[in-house]
C-alpha cells in the first residue's frame, strides 16, 4: 500500500471544486466561531488558529502522500533551510500533495505544502530548495499575517476559505479550486486583496536567495527553477504552472534581478556543486509510484543501458502497477535486488511486491531487512504489520501498525486495519475506538455512530473513558458538518 490520506475518484476539476467547497462550509460552520474577528489585533494566537484551520481544509480533500522516503527527504531540505534563518514564530509543518503542479505554497503559521510535480520537473535539489527557500521567505516575512491584520470584515472561517482559494488557484493554475472555496461578495473582494504583491514576491525572492546561499546550496538553484517554470509554461500553456510567475513582478524581471545578485557572489559560492543522490531517490519514487504507470514504464525503459540500480527499481515498481502479468514485474524486482539489494528502499519495495503476489516467506525476509535499516519507514511498518496479521500474529502486528497510526492519524484505511487487528488481538475497546475514527475520517456518519456505540459499551477503565471523551468531541465536530451537508442537499 502507498499511504495516502485521500484518493480522488476520477471526475475532473468540477468534482474537486465541489469537494473543496464542502470542506470550506465544514471549516466555516463548524470549526470557526460565528463572531467576526477583529484583525487590527491579528496576533500569533490568531495566526495559529487560522493556520490550523487552513491546514485542516487542505488535508481534508487534497490527496496527500505519506511516504517515508519522499516526506523525510523534503523535510530534510526544509530543516536545512530553517537552520540558517532567524528564529521564526512557528515550526514548519510539511504536507506533500500528489499533484502535477510545479510548485509549493506556504500558508499561515508555518504550514507548507509541496506538490509532487515540483520534484518531477526539477533537475537538481538546489532548484527544489530554491523554491522552498522562496516560500519560507513568505513565512519569515509574515506576508500573509500582515495582510490579515488589515482586514476587519471577514471572520477567520471566511479567511480560511479565501486564503485556500488564492493559494490553490495560484499554485495549480486551476481557477475552479480558487473560486470553489471563496464564497460570498466579501470573500470575493478579499480574494484579490490576499494575493502576494509585487513587493512581497520580490522580498521572498531576495530572502530566499539569502537562505539558499547560507544553507550551502548552489545559488543558481532558484534562478534555474524559475527558468524551468518559464519553459514549462511556454510549452504547456501555463496549465500547471503557478500563476504568480506570470504576474507582477514579471518572471523575466525576477530572473533578471536574481541573476544580478549572483554576479555579486564570490567564486567559491558560485562554483558549488549539486549533491543529488537523495533527490534522485525521491524523484524516482514519485515517478514510479504516483504518476501514470504506463508513462512511468515508458520513461524507465527508455533509459536502456544508462539505467542505474535506482532506475531499475523504478521500472519494477511501475510494472507492478501497470501489468496483470506478474512475470515482467517479478523479473524486474529480481534485477533491482541483484543490482542494489542492500538499499533499504529496494528491500522495502521488493518486499511489498512479493507480499502482493503472496510469496510470504520472501516478503517477510525483505521487509525485515528493510526495517533493520530504517525502523521508521511507514510503508515497511505497514506492510510488515499487515503480513504478521495474515500469519495470525496479531499482537506483534499491532506494534508495527501503531507506529504507522501515530505518523498518519487521519488515514481511514490505516485506522480500519489497525482496529480490525486490535480486535483480533483481544483489545475490543481500542478496536471499536479506531473503527469509529476510520468511519469519521471517511465521512460515514452511520457507521461512525454504530462503532461509537460499540466503543461506549466496551469502555472499562478511566483511561478508556478519557479516550472516549476525545473521540466524542471529534464526532461532535464532524456531526455538525454532516447535518449541514444533509441540509445543503
Amino acid at each position: 500500500m502507498s499511504v495516502q490520506r485521500f484518493r480522488f475518484v476520477p471526475g475532473g476539476s468540477r468534482r474537486l471544486a465541489a469537494a473543496l467547497a464542502a470542506v470550506f462550509f465544514f471549516v466555516t460552520a463548524v470549526l470557526v466561531p460565528a463572531a467576526q474577528a477583529s484583525f487590527f489585533s491579528f496576533d500569533l494566537k490568531d495566526e495559529r488558529e487560522l493556520g490550523e484551520k487552513f491546514n485542516a481544509l487542505i488535508r481534508a480533500r487534497m490527496p496527500l502522500i505519506e511516504d517515508t522516503e519522499v516526506n523525510d527527504y523534503i523535510q530534510g531540505i526544509i530543516n536545512r533551510l530553517v537552520r540558517v534563518k532567524p528564529p521564526m514564530a512557528f515550526p514548519i509543518t510539511l504536507g506533500v500533495i500528489n499533484n502535477n503542479a510545479v510548485n509549493a505554497f506556504a500558508g499561515p503559521a508555518g504550514y507548507v505544502f509541496v506538490y509532487t510535480g515540483l520534484l518531477l520537473q526539477m533537475d537538481h535539489e538546489s532548484e527544489v530548495a530554491g523554491v522552498l527557500a522562496h516560500e519560507l521567505g513568505h513565512v519569515s516575512q509574515q506576508h500573509i499575517a500582515k495582510r490579515m491584520g488589515e482586514m476587519q470584515a471577514l471572520s477567520i472561517g471566511q479567511l480560511v476559505g479565501v486564503l485556500a482559494g488564492v493559494l490553490l488557484g495560484q499554485t495549480t493554475g486551476n481557477r475552479d479550486l480558487g473560486s470553489a472555496v471563496a464564497i460570498g461578495s466579501q470573500a470575493a473582494s478579499a480574494h484579490a486583496y490576499l494575493k502576494y504583491s509585487r513587493d512581497d514576491e520580490r522580498e521572498a525572492d531576495q530572502v530566499g536567495m539569502n537562505t539558499l546561499v547560507a544553507a550551502g546550496y548552489r545559488p543558481q538553484g532558484l534562478v534555474d527553477a524559475f527558468e524551468t517554470m518559464r519553459r514549462l509554461r511556454f510549452m504547456q500553456g501555463g496549465g500547471i504552472i503557478p500563476t504568480y510567475l506570470s504576474t507582477h513582478p514579471g518572471l523575466e524581471e525576477r530572473m533578471g534581478y536574481l541573476r544580478d545578485r549572483l554576479k555579486l557572489l564570490p567564486k567559491n559560492v558560485l562554483d558549488r556543486k549539486d549533491d543529488d543522490v537523495a533527490f534522485k531517490r525521491a524523484q524516482m519514487l514519485v515517478r514510479a509510484r504516483y504518476t501514470d504507470p504506463k508513462n512511468a514504464v515508458a520513461y524507465f525503459r527508455k533509459l536502456g543501458d544508462k539505467a542505474t540500480c535506482l532506475d531499475k527499481l523504478g521500472l519494477a515498481i511501475a510494472l507492478s502497477r501497470s501489468l496483470a502479468d506478474v512475470s515482467q514485474a517479478k523479473s524486474a524486482f529480481e534485477t533491482a535486488l541483484a543490482c542494489g539489494g542492500k538499499d533499504a528502499l529496494v528491500l522495502r519495495e521488493s518486499g511489498r511486491y512479493f507480499l502482493k503476489i503472496r510469496d510470504f516467506a520472501r516478503a517477510k525476509s525483505l521487509l525485515q531487512a528493510a526495517l533493520r535499516q530504517n525502523p521508521r519507514d511507514i510503508d515497511a511498518n505497514y506492510e510488515y504489520g499487515r503480513m504478521l496479521a495474515q500469519e495470525g500474529n496479531y499482537r506483534e502486528a499491532v506494534r508495527y501498525l501503531d507506529q504507522v497510526r501515530m505518523r498518519v492519524p487521519e488515514n481511514p484505511e490505516i485506522r480500519a486495519l489497525y482496529g480490525q487487528i486490535l480486535g483480533q488481538a483481544g483489545d475490543i475497546f481500542h478496536a471499536y475506538l479506531n473503527l469509529t475514527y476510520a468511519a469519521i475520517y471517511e465521512n460515514n456518519p452511520r457507521q461512525a455512530k454504530f462503532q461509537m456505540d460499540k466503543a461506549k459499551a466496551a469502555a472499562k477503565s478511566d483511561d478508556d473513558r478519557r479516550e472516549l471523551a476525545r473521540l466524542e468531541q471529534t464526532m461532535k465536530t464532524r456531526s455538525a458538518y454532516w447535518k449541514k451537508s444533509l441540509l445543503g442537499n
